[in-house]
């Protein structure tokens, strides 16, 4: 029993071996953002619509027109009133 005891340290010791001294690896990450524009304030003005906004794109298109912002985050818009007849829904 005592030499049992005297060999299991030895067995569960680390050993270190002779060659490669060194270690290298490569990790890399890819981040997807989907787009997100966010309509937090309409307000009605003569013959337009005044918008603010926040997004996380340089630019929107909207009914074909392309609108760029300066920075992303809360912007503003101001978009033409549809012609007469026609409903505009907000916030969907």
């Amino acid at each position: 029993m005592l030499l049992m005891l005297l060999l299991v340290p030895s067995l569960c010791a680390a050993e270190s071996t002779l060659g490669s001294t060194s270690a290298s690896s490569h990790l890399s990450f890819r981040v997807v953002i989907p787009p997100v524009f966010r309509v937090l304030q309409v307000t009605p003005m003569k013959e337009s619509y005044h918008y603010r906004v926040w997004t996380n794109m340089p630019s929107i298109l909207l009914n074909g027109v392309e609108y760029r912002f300066k920075r992303v985050g809360e912007n503003h818009l101001t978009i033409p009133a549809p012609p007469a007849g026609v409903f505009v829904v907000h916030g969907l």
